[in-house]
């Protein structure tokens, strides 16, 4: 079975791994296809000890969809098409032992394969947006239009908010959420964002501002400026930082309410995700932008992290 691990900085190794035994009351899962998340992305060109290396086989993937290959679970049949989500994020290899709590059925039906694998990352954000205050007739900032900005774009449109505006320093992205709903789009690179948001509101600010990009603590302070008093600041992109420069005075005295999710509840959140992609609620399609061959995984990283060829989300086919 082929499985891929990182060997160094920026460097993925590709090799075949023997097929584990498979217990009792578990399922073994084929994957069809992996994708990759931006959470992934420090992992690949951080510079870890040497000794860290090789990273474990298959991590830190955890976006993944296949097929029972084999069970030994009466709820599973060999053949059925399942979403996998891997305890340990080992995702990035073809053979996995899973326990059936992990799995969520997929159903044969015209909706491609690529957008099935959407249910994962649906999943995670619904499950941050039923934490965020009801956003019927609000004002919501998303900051950062990547695969989850685009679909918290999508979902706050969805929910009733007013004004949906998504920032992003990618021209490309902001076009793709004006398609997922957004009614404008700011560029923080090119313009002030504090003083657009305060032309589009009226002075107010925002009364929801997600941060979806995370990894800075620029752009949390960012999210802090946008909201207005008495607003409400979601965090869902991770900050890498463990202990961020926080302008915390300004969270203080404009009396802002912060909330974090990284869930999901895989029992909830993702039966509900997949229903919203099969009913059409939310269209997932412009997410998956890239489909690679497995083997081609070094060079989905590169163009993914890199932000090469107007990527949304690279998507690996086994």
């Amino acid at each position: 079975m082929k499985a891929a691990r990182i060997v160094a900085p920026e460097k993925f190794e590709v090799f075949d791994e023997p097929e584990a035994n498979l217990p009792d009351g578990m399922v073994m899962v084929r994957l069809s296809r992996a994708a990759l998340c931006g959470s992934d992305y420090p992992y690949f060109y951080s510079n870890f000890p040497a000794t860290s290396y090789p990273l474990p086989a298959g991590y830190p993937g955890h976006e993944c969809c296949g097929v029972v290959y084999k069970s030994r679970n009466p709820l599973f049949r060999e053949g059925e098409k399942v979403m996998y989500y891997p305890p340990f994020l080992d995702g990035y290899k073809e053979c996995h032992i899973a326990d059936p709590l992990r799995l969520q059925k997929l159903p044969d039906c015209e909706v491609p394969l690529n957008q099935l694998l959407m249910t994962q990352v649906v999943g995670c954000v619904s499950h941050a947006v039923f934490r965020i205050d009801r956003p019927y007739k609000k004002s919501v900032v998303i900051m950062g239009q990547g695969p989850i900005g685009l679909i918290f774009t999508a979902l706050m449109k969805l929910h009733g908010a007013s004004l949906v505006i998504a920032a992003d320093v990618l021209n490309y992205r902001l076009e793709i959420a004006k398609q997922m709903g957004a009614d404008c789009t700011i560029n923080p690179e090119k313009e002030n964002a504090r003083e657009v948001l305060k032309e589009l509101t009226g002075g107010e600010m925002a009364d929801i501002v997600i941060d979806a990009y995370g990894q800075k603590s620029e752009v949390i302070n960012e999210c802090f400026e946008l909201a207005r008093h008495n607003g409400q600041v979601a965090f869902f992109g991770i900050c890498l930082e463990e202990s961020p420069r926080l302008n915390f005075n300004t969270f203080f005295r404009k009396e802002l309410r912060m909330i974090a999710s990284v869930g999901p509840d895989l029992a909830i959140d993702y039966p509900h995700a997949l229903k919203m992609i099969l009913s059409g609620a939310i269209d997932v399609s412009r997410i998956p932008s890239h489909s690679l061959p497995f083997e081609k995984i070094q060079e989905a990283f590169e163009m993914s992290a890199g932000r090469q060829k107007n990527v949304i989300k690279a998507v690996l086919e086994f």
